[in-house]
């Protein structure tokens, strides 16, 4: 083999090298960016499911106390109507001692 020829040879595994490692080079920037793309997927997923979960929690807190609102709402309404059912019976009551107290003192009167 002559010097030419040597050259030839030695250029041409050097495209050869050169070629190998900018594909090696470009496999292995691919590998980063998906890599960090992958990374970024993750924390976003995660992130989305922390906000859902402390919406619900705050959804779940505003149900809570919507809930005692309306109990402690009840609860004054059924002592209200109570109060009035035993103010009526009181006035019944009243009412049919005076009854009572005018039929008797008619019939001392006459």
């Amino acid at each position: 083999m002559d010097e030419t020829q040597q050259r030839k040879i030695e250029e041409a595994a050097e495209k050869f090298a050169e070629a190998v490692h900018e594909t090696y080079q470009a496999m292995a920037n691919r590998a980063v960016s998906a890599q960090q793309i992958n990374a970024e997927l993750t924390q976003t997923f995660f992130n989305s499911v922390v906000r859902n979960l402390q919406e619900q929690a705050a959804g779940n807190r505003e149900l809570a106390q919507s809930l005692m609102e309306q109990q402690r709402r009840q609860q004054e309404a059924a002592q209200e109507l109570a109060r009035q059912s035993m103010n009526a019976y009181a006035e019944f009551l009243s009412s049919m001692f005076a009854y009572y107290q005018g039929s008797v003192q008619r019939a001392q009167g006459r």
